[in-house]
């Protein structure tokens, strides 16, 4: 079980994910400025995996004009992130970018984490234009 916090000082602290698959989950997502969205999306179960010291937890389909959320984790460089999409907008905020605030408990049949950004660059795909958001994302994946 490990439960860790890092602040928005770039700080990190690298989060251990025991190997497995995810079965069940959900990610709450809130989105506000340059785009903004306010929506849950269910656990993608065959693209969340965690191995080898690296993880990725999909909720909803990655380039779906609908919400979609990844969680990725990288024990090896102590950085973890999400990716939000919403047809042509995307924005990532990372553990150790300084913007973001981050809560995470990670026990052997679940993870949970919180995701706290202010100010994170956003961008749409479409038109090249870049603007600034707010990111609260609370998700959690059973295996």
């Amino acid at each position: 079980m490990q439960k860790t916090t890092a602040p928005a000082s770039g700080a990190a602290e690298a989060l251990v994910i025991s190997k497995r698959t995810y079965t069940s989950g959900s990610a709450k997502t809130r989105v506000t400025g340059f785009f903004e969205v306010a929506a849950t999306s269910e656990l993608n179960k065959p693209a969340s995996i965690t191995d080898d010291g690296h993880t990725w937890i999909q909720y909803g389909v990655s380039g779906a004009p609908e919400l979609n959320v990844l969680f990725t984790n990288a024990e090896d460089l102590a950085e973890s992130g999400v990716t939000i999409g919403l047809g042509p907008y995307i924005v990532t905020g990372t553990s150790t970018s300084g913007e973001c605030r981050t809560t995470f408990d990670v026990q052997p049949a679940a993870i949970t984490g919180h995701y706290s950004c202010k100010g994170s660059s956003a961008r749409n795909n479409e038109t090249g234009q870049m603007g600034k958001v707010d990111i609260e994302v609370d998700f959690s994946a059973g295996s």
